[in-house]
């Protein structure tokens, strides 16, 4: 590891790079209808493709090569899901004016307490805003999608960076502001 040779036992090399590969979308597309070996039980050994290019890639988990790959994965993942679904938490949030901009205005319902209105979306569906109506639009969406591989996202560390929770927070509980102020 880490550009130096190192010993590990077969089982935790393969299963160490297999995970890599399924989070990064690696691994190759395998028919329902056809029987694999790794889908029989044991005795029956499971076969793995070393020295595959997509092995060589997550051999070295502390590799640069590795972590580019990993971390490029991690931000196509992300900015796809933002484009098509406005997904929150997301780190182009910095504040509430953004958050309501991005997704309150669309997710969140309208009207009053007394007399709720639907939310413009419902939550986890496509934002239509961002593509073209009709057949067009559906193709673009999935031009966006395709984009993705494996299951890798990036943890939104920026989202509502410029808030201070803890004093905003506050106001959202009455009963709990004499005991932190």
């Amino acid at each position: 590891m880490d550009g130096q040779q190192y010993i590990a036992s077969h089982f935790a090399a393969t299963l160490r790079r297999y995970l890599f590969r399924k989070h990064l979308g690696l691994i190759p597309a395998q028919s329902p209808d056809a029987l694999d070996p790794n889908m029989l039980p044991v005795p029956e050994p499971n076969v793995y493709d070393f020295d595959s290019e997509e092995d060589k890639l997550v051999m070295d988990p502390l590799s640069d090569n590795f972590w580019n790959h990993w971390n490029s994965t991690a931000k196509k993942n992300t900015d796809a899901f933002a484009t098509v679904f406005h997904v929150v938490p997301y780190d182009g949030i910095l504040n509430w004016n953004q958050y309501r901009e991005y997704f309150g205005k669309h997710y969140e319902p309208l009207g009053t307490k007394e007399k709720p209105l639907p939310p413009k979306y419902p939550w986890g569906h496509v934002f239509k805003e961002a593509f073209p109506p009709g057949a067009e639009g559906a193709h673009a969406v999935k031009q966006v999608l395709a984009r993705i591989r494996g299951s890798l996202v990036e943890m939104p560390l920026k989202f509502l960076q410029d808030i201070d929770l803890a004093v905003e927070g506050l106001s959202y509980n009455a009963a709990t502001d004499e005991l932190y102020t």
